[in-house]
């Protein structure tokens, strides 16, 4: 039996829609006009229990509107969830015992001891959970030092940077040794360092712990590093829930460019991807590759190609770009 099922699952929220006049807004004052936003638009997964599954998706996705359904924060429109046989909005405290929601920066610390050290959030958590001292003590010993945080631990919350106390806050939604986890954007703000701490960290509890993690992120590279299954979400919708390197396949048969260009003003006859300061980024089929290298070869402004396998970030573009060039269609 799967430990998560999610069957026909379906959020909308309602938008007002403002005009871009004078009258428009007078108008706006004695009739409001809204429009209908998909959030999720009739999504079903299952999850097995001890899977770490990476989200991805763009602004307005659905997916921090997912993971407050599966945590029983919201309610769904319409459709079913269960996990290990609890619906998450009846809340039960059996249910919220064994979980997990982690919200980047915006903690239960940041709550509730802004002005005091996060040691002292701890001892509250301690407390609250019904920890015993010698558990409480060696799992807090032992996450500060793998995140590096031992030497923050006394200081107020408020005067650490927003990778300090992401850190922390994470450390606290984990001293009940939750079973089940959603992490909503975790290594948000976070200098590449501090962003592979937190990887490592949670790879060591899912391994150690068996517990059933979901990961949302903007970043590839926070996927790339902790699952090995990858969910994207976009406009409300599952376009693809598999194995990375099945996602993969979906560029098989092209090759990266990378030209370095004197500026972004020359004229390049292929559709960039993307600029990184002065080099060009893109995709060409293999059957093409040696026709376009010699054509951008002998453009003036050129300074140096260099041509590889795509990156795992245009893999996640391709995807997206093919949902709405079917919508277009």
């Amino acid at each position: 039996m799967c430990y998560i099922n999610v069957d026909g699952l379906k959020k909308c929220y309602r938008k007002e829609v403002r005009g871009d006049t004078l009258k428009d807004t007078i108008k706006s004052l004695f009739k409001r006009e809204y429009k209908e936003i998909k959030a999720l638009n009739d999504i079903s997964f299952t999850v097995e229990k001890g899977e770490m599954v990476g989200i991805i998706g763009p602004n307005g996705a659905g997916k921090t509107t997912l993971l407050k359904i599966l945590s029983g924060v919201l309610y769904p429109d319409e459709g079913n969830v269960t996990i290990d046989g609890f619906v998450p909005w009846e809340r039960k405290e059996t249910f919220l015992n064994r979980i997990s929601f982690f919200m980047g920066q915006r903690g239960f610390l940041g709550v509730t001891v802004w002005d005091i050290p996060p040691v002292d959030g701890f001892r509250l958590i301690k407390e609250i959970y019904g920890i015993d001292e010698k558990s409480y003590r060696e799992r807090v010993e032992r996450f500060s030092e793998i995140l590096n945080v031992k030497h923050l631990l006394k200081t107020p919350l408020r005067k650490l940077s927003l990778g300090e106390r992401t850190k922390v806050e994470l450390i606290a939604s984990l001293l009940h040794l939750p079973e089940f986890i959603l992490l909503d954007e975790p290594t948000i703000g976070m200098d590449v360092i501090s962003q592979k701490r937190i990887w490592d960290f949670l790879k060591e509890y899912n391994n150690e712990t068996g517990a059933t993690i979901l990961i949302t992120s903007h970043y590839t590279r926070d996927l790339e590093e902790l699952g090995k299954r990858i969910m994207v979400l976009h406009k409300g919708k599952i376009l693809f829930d598999g194995e990375k390197k099945q996602l993969q396949e979906k560029v098989r048969g092209m090759r990266e460019f990378r030209v370095r260009c004197r500026d972004r003003n020359v004229k390049l006859p292929v559709e960039v991807y993307r600029w990184e300061e002065d080099t060009a980024v893109f995709n060409v089929p293999d059957g093409e590759v040696k026709k376009i290298a010699f054509t951008i070869a002998g453009i003036d402004g050129v300074i140096d190609i260099h041509i590889e396998e795509p990156a795992f970030e245009d893999v996640i573009r391709r995807v997206f770009k093919e949902a709405d060039n079917e919508e277009v269609s």
